[in-house]
């Protein structure tokens, strides 16, 4: 079993591989305050919701934009699993070309999605996460990273509004509006973020893709994915899971590159 681990700017996102196969996933939300064997405590209780058990651990690896968090998730991994994680960043070789000024620049949360959309094969692609922020990466024909594009995310977003206006409330963000104009406050709230997002994704993947000069496949991942693809207007694919499939894939090939079997 393979452990992996992608900490976000809001929330954890753990998976367990047994060979390709993704036997669990879950998330938690991001605590700084939490200390180690308090992580370790509540990733034995996801295993466990899911029939897993941490003795079944054999090796494992994350990813992390929360430096504060990596020592101490990495600690509660070591303590549970008595495996020694591997940390996606600089000096752990992931096969992925990155041609920007500063390839260590690039977010390990990207590196690990566009590992994964690489092995898809698709051409020149835009991944595109929907999470705490909205993040585009550009890959060419070659799987190689040409640049990214940062924005605040839907949940970002919300928070502005209802937090520096003084009568717009929060609203849940799991149903789309009946349309682009809306007849009341939620559903005006709603067109603006979901449409709106939809519509950024399309903008931009277009912008991208001219400036590229090829025609590019669009992948959607993070926590939105499953909630903007329909409304997108262009071809897209949603893959909730690709930073932990990217994550499995890093493993496997540092592993084959050092002729290890993955033993405890």
């Amino acid at each position: 079993m393979l452990l992996v681990i992608a900490i976000g700017s809001s929330n954890i996102r753990i998976g367990l591989y047994e060979g390709d196969k993704l036997r669990m996933q879950t998330s938690m939300r991001v605590d700084t305050q939490i200390l180690p064997d308090e992580y370790a405590v509540k990733i034995q209780s996801a295993l466990g919701l899911f029939g897993c058990r941490a003795d079944e651990v054999e090796g494992a690896i994350l990813s992390s934009v929360m430096p504060p968090l990596t020592f101490g998730i990495r600690q509660a991994v070591e303590r549970l699993c008595h495996v020694r994680p591997l940390v996606v960043g600089p000096g752990l070789r992931t096969g992925l070309p990155i041609r920007i000024n500063d390839p260590a620049q690039l977010g390990s949360d990207l590196v690990t999605q566009a590992v994964a959309a690489r092995e898809m094969k698709l051409g020149p692609t835009v991944v595109c996460c929907l999470g705490t922020a909205t993040t585009f990466v550009l890959m060419d024909g070659q799987g190689a990273v040409r640049g990214a594009s940062i924005a605040p995310g839907m949940k970002i977003s919300l928070e502005a509004l209802a937090r520096h206006t003084a009568q717009l409330p929060w609203i849940d963000l799991e149903t789309p509006p009946p349309g682009a104009v809306g007849k009341t406050t939620v559903d005006s709230m709603k067109s603006g973020l979901l449409l709106g997002t939809a519509c950024l994704v399309e903008g931009m993947t277009k912008r991208m893709e001219e400036e590229l000069g090829e025609k590019v496949s669009l992948i959607l991942t993070g926590t939105f994915a499953p909630l903007i693809a329909p409304l997108c207007r262009r071809e897209c694919r949603a893959e909730p899971d690709l930073a932990l499939w990217g994550l499995r894939l890093i493993y496997e090939r540092h592993r084959e590159k050092r002729g290890e079997r993955g033993a405890k």
